[in-house]
């Protein structure tokens, strides 16, 4: 049941729109208006992403006279969204690494005849 429930959350946070809209509303909590501006998107576009965030508690919505406002549910996701870039960063330095070693492992000054090494 937990891993369902934690796979269901995930499954929400593999959409980029939906990562922007909460790495929007890290810090304080914004209009609809205000999202609608700093995405660009339709409000139809931004409703949806927000009902999906909503239906796994990650965003919480309130009605101030004719405006909505948009908050994180919990402070928590935004460290869970800051640890998700940290491994993506560790993980693109060493896909760097690799392809640096590659490269010069391949190319002439790498030492191999023809640029070739190995083949």
């Amino acid at each position: 049941m937990l891993y369902r429930l934690q796979a269901e959350i995930c499954r929400v946070l593999g959409h980029p729109r939906r990562l922007a809209i909460l790495d929007l509303l890290a810090d304080e909590e914004k209009s609809t208006a205000q999202l609608l501006r700093a995405l660009g998107v339709s409000k139809v576009n931004l409703s949806q992403h927000l009902s999906v965030m909503r239906h796994v508690g990650l965003v919480v919505s309130r009605q101030q006279g004719r405006q909505t406002f948009h908050r994180l549910a919990f402070p928590e996701i935004k460290d869970a969204c800051r640890l998700t870039r940290e491994v993506l960063a560790v993980r693109l330095q060493q896909t760097t690494r690799l392809a640096r070693a590659l490269h010069s492992t391949t190319s002439p000054a790498g030492g191999s005849a023809g640029g070739r090494k190995g083949l």
